[in-house]
């Protein structure tokens, strides 16, 4: 078999690979989003965030991250389900926070640490904030001597 046809038969057989991933990548995709949507849990930030960080699109560099905590502290007030959690919001550095203090019950600390998960330019949450009774020991109601 001459040279150039051996070459032809690899380039061939590369591009039917490519083609054939590619085409197994999206009907997977699919296949997600419509179960993910089906089964609920298909929520529209978490779907935007994933296709920035497919696409490569990491966290600014030059935003300040004490204005990123600002806008998340504001956000978890603001939110009806995080309303209750006393939160305080810490820039460690680009794009990673830390939240602590205390939340009426456990629903309510997964939901603020979602909410700033899915802030825009958020990328890494370190949640930190406890629940009495579960995590900290229930206060007593009277004062011990």
């Amino acid at each position: 078999m001459p040279r150039e046809d051996v070459l032809a038969t690899r380039d061939s057989d590369a591009l039917g690979t490519t083609l054939a991933a590619t085409a197994g990548f999206l009907i997977g995709l699919a296949a997600g989003i419509a179960m993910g949507g089906f089964a609920g849990d298909l929520h529209r930030d978490r779907f935007r965030h994933v296709v920035r960080r497919f696409r490569g699109q990491t966290t600014d560099p030059d935003r300040d991250p004490a204005e990123l905590a600002r806008e998340v502290r504001a956000e978890l007030k603001s939110a009806q389900e995080t309303r209750a959690a006393k939160v305080d919001v810490h820039a460690v550095g680009p794009g990673l926070l830390e939240l602590t203090g205390t939340a009426p019950d456990a629903n309510t600390r997964l939901a603020a640490g979602e909410l700033a998960r899915f802030h825009p330019g958020v990328e890494v949450v370190v949640n930190r904030i406890l629940v009495p009774g579960s995590d900290l020991p229930p206060r007593p109601l009277t004062p011990k001597p």
